[in-house]
C-alpha cells in the first residue's frame, strides 16, 4: 500500500470560527490559567508519556508548568501527570459544558472547512468501502461530515452537552454518551468497523496506551489520529506570556513529535499508509503580535501588519509544515498483519 503524504491547508477560510482566539485573549488567558492550576496539584511525573521511559530532561517553565524532552523517544512532557480526576473535571464535569463551549458555534463551517477535508483525505488513502467508529467525537463535526460523504459511522463522547449537539445535526451516523472507562471495551469489542478514528483524543487521555492495546485487539484494521506536536507554536508561547497558550496548556500535557510517533507506531506494529502535516504556528504568531505590543493606533497597526503577515501566513506556514515542524499532524495507520 503505497504512503499518501499531504502538506499545509488554508487558513484563510477558518479566521472567523477561530475569532474567539482573537478576540477574547483575556478570558481564555484566565481561563487556561485557572486549568494549569489544577494541573499543579496532580503528582509528579516520572516516566515518559510516550515510551515510559526515565529520561526526562528539563526544558522550559511555561505559565507555571515546568516541560521536559525525553531523549529516547523526543517527546515533550508537561511536569505532571494528567490524572483520570483532572480529566473527568476538564472534559465532563457540568455535563461537559466548560470544555464545550468553543464547539458550539459555526457548526456547519466547521464541518464544511475543518472536518470535510479530513474525511477527504481518509478517503484519499482508504481506498475500500469505509465503515468507521469514531472515539472522542465532541459535538459530531467530524460524523457528519462523513455523513454528508455518504460513510456510516457512530461515535462515542465523554460530554453529554457534545453528544446533544451532535444528536441535533445528525441524520444517520449516531453518537452516544460514554464513560472513559467504557472507551477501551468498546473499541477492543468492535466488529462491524474496519476504522477507528481518534482525532484530537490521545493526546488527552490518562492511559492512551491501553486504547492503542484495544484498537490492536480489535478487528478494525485502520486507525486515524491526529496529534499536536511540538512546534513553533511551543516557542511563540513562551515568549508572549500575555497571550493565551493553544499549544501547550489546559488538556495539552504533552506534545508528540515526528520521532515519538513512530516509536508508538512500531511498537503497535502499525505502518502509516496517510500522513498530513499543517498547523497553525504563523497564525499563532500573528494573534501573539495583535495582542501585545504598544499600539498607538489599533486601525492603523492592524491594517499593516495584515498587509505584513496575514497576507502571507499560508505560505509562511507552509515552509513549517513541508518540514514537519507544525504544529498539527493527522496520520492513518494500518496494522502490519492486516
Amino acid at each position: 500500500m503505497r504512503k499518501i503524504k499531504k502538506f499545509s491547508k488554508s487558513y484563510k477560510n477558518l479566521i472567523s470560527i477561530k475569532e474567539d482566539f482573537y478576540e477574547n485573549n483575556i478570558i481564555n488567558l484566565k481561563n487556561q490559567t485557572r486549568i494549569n492550576q489544577e494541573y499543579k496539584k496532580n503528582p509528579i511525573r516520572s516516566l515518559c508519556k510516550n515510551c515510559h521511559k526515565k529520561t526526562l530532561h528539563k526544558f522550559i517553565k511555561n505559565f507555571s508548568i515546568e516541560y521536559s524532552i525525553c531523549s529516547k523517544c523526543s517527546h515533550l512532557n508537561g511536569k505532571h501527570e494528567d490524572t483520570e480526576k483532572f480529566n473527568k473535571k476538564l472534559y465532563s464535569s457540568n455535563q461537559g459544558k466548560n470544555y464545550s463551549r468553543n464547539y458550539l458555534k459555526n457548526y456547519s463551517s466547521r464541518v464544511k472547512n475543518i472536518y470535510i477535508p479530513k474525511v477527504d483525505f481518509l478517503k484519499s488513502v482508504v481506498k475500500k468501502k469505509i465503515q468507521l467508529m469514531d472515539i472522542g467525537c465532541g459535538g459530531g463535526h467530524f460524523l457528519k461530515a462523513l455523513e454528508m460523504r455518504k460513510i456510516n459511522a457512530v461515535g462515542y463522547e465523554t460530554s453529554k452537552n457534545l453528544c446533544n449537539l451532535g444528536k441535533s445535526q445528525l441524520k444517520k451516523n449516531k453518537i452516544y454518551n460514554s464513560t472513559f472507562s467504557d472507551i477501551n471495551k468498546i473499541v477492543e469489542k468492535n466488529i462491524n468497523f474496519n476504522t477507528v478514528s481518534l482525532l484530537e483524543v490521545l493526546e488527552h487521555l490518562t492511559d492512551p496506551h491501553s486504547l492503542l492495546k484495544a484498537f490492536k485487539k480489535s478487528k478494525a484494521e485502520f486507525l486515524y489520529i491526529s496529534v499536536p506536536t511540538f512546534s513553533l507554536s511551543v516557542f511563540l508561547e513562551n515568549s508572549f506570556p500575555g497571550v493565551f497558550p493553544r499549544q501547550l496548556s489546559g488538556g495539552h500535557t504533552h506534545l508528540f513529535t515526528e520521532k515519538s510517533i513512530k516509536f508508538t507506531a512500531n511498537k503497535y506494529n502499525l505502518i502509516i499508509v496517510g500522513e498530513w502535516w499543517f498547523g497553525t504556528d504563523i497564525a499563532d504568531l500573528y494573534r501573539s503580535l495583535i495582542n501585545t505590543g504598544k499600539i498607538l493606533n489599533k486601525k492603523i497597526y492592524l491594517n499593516e501588519i495584515n498587509n505584513k503577515l496575514f497576507s502571507v501566513l499560508d505560505d509562511l506556514q507552509s515552509v513549517l509544515d513541508n518540514n514537519k515542524i507544525c504544529s498539527e499532524v493527522h496520520l492513518i495507520l494500518k496494522k502490519k498483519s492486516i
